[in-house]
This record gives structure tokens, sequence and C-alpha cells, in this order.
């Protein structure tokens, strides 16, 4: 039973960790505008990270538990799915700049559960039977948004462009890095490899092509790095659903925190919308019979 609980807590904490620092870092980045994210800083936290894991495993080899060395193919694969489902949440600096409307991003990653579910229908990686229970939480939680944000601003072509790549790009990432069963634990480092040379590449560009200048801050750069590797473990440990909950448990957090702070008069719609949020979060995390998962990976176990 001891055993059986330690295993469910290196499971777990990277999950819990993740919406702890989802959670806050509206507040940091209140509190310390340099906290925020920009292209430099996604490029060297995700590149510090990726160092942090490689070390990790060059001085613990006997995690990598794949049976059988793997193909170029599949370690490009793991780096392209890295630079998608990291690159995804910050859609807005590669496509639209600094200035965008959060509550819309937070609306549409909030679909990333429903491309998740569509997409490992599509490529025979699940049955297609009970999609629709899949499927409804997150659109349950895009409803709950809807009452308790504002309306997402549409009619800008980079607005919209972002608003449909977020949650493209972050749900088929995931599915294309949970795709091997079971794999090794390199491609933890991979994934966050391919992330810092997406950014890097749209640092470059941004540089010498548009004319601005790199803004990094060891802040943002420190956050940055957190939020890529928790995010990176947890996908690694609990599987594709309960990964994709923290698009509906962070803005939901961040609500209740403003909530507990503000303490506004709780419309009807606002308790509809916080009832959709709660109930969605809930089930993303519940046990799927069918669902991928890529709990046999150990890289997540880092504190051990």
């Amino acid at each position: 039973m001891i055993e059986f609980n330690q295993s469910r807590f290196h499971r777990w904490w990277p999950f819990a960790l993740l919406l702890l620092a989802g959670a806050s870092r509206w507040g940091l980045a209140a509190a310390r505008p340099d906290a925020g994210s920009t292209l430099g800083s996604e490029a060297v936290g995700c590149a510090w990270a990726a160092l942090a894991a490689l070390t990790y495993l060059i001085r613990r080899p006997n995690l990598d538990a794949s049976p059988q060395p793997s193909s170029n193919s599949v370690r490009l694969r793991w780096v392209l799915s890295g630079a998608m489902f990291i690159g995804g949440p910050a859609a807005f600096l590669l496509f639209h700049g600094e200035e965008f409307d959060f509550g819309s991003l937070t609306i549409a990653l909030a679909l990333t559960p429903v491309v998740i579910a569509i997409a490992t229908s599509a490529l025979g990686i699940e049955s297609s039977d009970g999609i629709a229970g899949r499927v409804w939480p997150g659109l349950a939680a895009v409803a709950g948004l809807l009452l308790v944000l504002a309306q997402p601003a549409l009619g800008d072509a980079r607005t919209d462009l972002v608003l449909v790549l977020a949650p493209a790009l972050t749900g088929l990432g995931a599915v294309l890095f949970c795709m091997d069963q079971p794999s090794s634990a390199y491609r933890v480092a991979a994934a966050l490899l391919g992330a810092s040379a997406l950014f890097a590449i749209a640092l470059a560009e941004a540089s010498f092509v548009a004319g601005t200048q790199p803004s990094v801050s060891l802040l943002a750069i420190a956050c940055d790095g957190i939020l890529a590797l928790l995010g990176v473990v947890t996908l690694a440990q609990l599987g594709l659903t309960r990964w994709s909950s923290q698009f509906t448990w962070v803005p939901l957090l961040i609500i209740l925190e403003g909530i507990l702070l503000v303490r506004p008069a709780l419309t009807t719609h606002w308790v509809v919308g916080l009832a959709l949020l709660v109930v969605a979060s809930v089930y993303l995390l519940l046990p799927q019979s069918n669902a991928p998962t890529s709990g046999a990976s150990p890289i997540p176990t880092l504190p051990a």
C-alpha cells in the first residue's frame, strides 16, 4: 500500500505543481511585468528545461525503459510534437505579438480536449466508441468560459489564426507525443528541445526581419522553463485527457482567485459558468478506460 501511494504521488505531483504555477503566473506578471512570456524567455526557458532533463537522464540511464533504440523518425516526431504542444498556448507570440486578448486565448485552449478526442479517434489510437463522452467536457468548459469571460473579438485575421492554431497545435502535438508505448524517457528532453528551437527560429525572424529587439528577463526564463518542464512531465505521466484538463483547471482557479479578491456579486450566468467549468474539470481527471496513457515512462519521478 505504501509503494502504491508513493507511485500515485510521483504521478500526480507534476500536475499539481503545474496548476499552482499556471494559476499564480498572472499575479506574478501583474506584480512584475518582466515576468511575462516573450519569444526569448520561451526559447531559453525550454532550453534550460531540456538541459535539466538530459542531465538527470544521463545520471540515471536506467530510466530509459524503451525495449529498442528509437529510430530517427521517432525522435523527430518527439521534437515536432514538443514544438506543437508547447508552442500552441504561446501562439500569440509566434503570430500576433505580445498584445493579445488572453481571455479569447483561454476560451480557445479549452477546446484542446476536443481536438485530442477527435485526433486520437481519427488516427486509430482510441476507439471511436464513446467519443462524445470525451468531447463534451471541452465543449462544456468553452460554454462556461463564454458565460464568465468577455466574448472573443473576431474579425482580425491574425487573431483568428491564433485562436484556431492554439488548440489545434496543442492537441495534435500532444497526441503525437503519446503515440509510442512504451517509449524512451528521452522524449521529454526531445520535446523541450523542439519547443526551444521553434521559439528560437521565431525570435530570429522577429529580430532580423521585423527588426524587433529580443526581450528576456531571468524571471520570465525561470517561469517559462518551469511551466514547460512540468507540462511535458505531466503529459508523459498522466496521459492525454488528464493533461488536457489543465486548460479548464487553470482558468477555473484564476477565476476563483479573482472572486475571493474582488468579491463581486455573482449573477446567474456566473454561477452556471463556474458550474460547467467544475464539472468539465473533474470529469477530465476521471480514469479513461480506453484512453492512451504514457504512465510507463518513469522520467517524471525527478525528485526520487
